[in-house]
């Protein structure tokens, strides 16, 4: 069976330790791609460098509402 995660956060920094390990584990389990959901700006470039370096990562750039009051003028 081939399952697809619609949304995590594995940029999330306290993750990043065990980042590699939990998309392997993930990936031997069956989900097949993952939908990493940025939460930020801040938090984009993780997000990016995650889709790049993992194929089963499908990066999601979007703002959470709890962050939206931090945005730049260039979001």
């Amino acid at each position: 069976m081939r399952l697809y995660d619609a949304h995590n956060h594995l940029q999330d920094e306290r993750l990043a330790a065990n980042r590699a390990e939990l998309i392997a584990t993930a990936t031997d389990v069956g989900v097949a791609k993952m939908v990493v959901n940025g939460s930020c700006e801040e938090d984009w470039p993780v997000v990016r460098e995650l889709a790049e370096k993992f194929p089963q990562v499908l990066p999601s750039f979007g703002y959470h509402p709890w962050y939206l009051q931090d945005r730049t003028v260039e979001w």
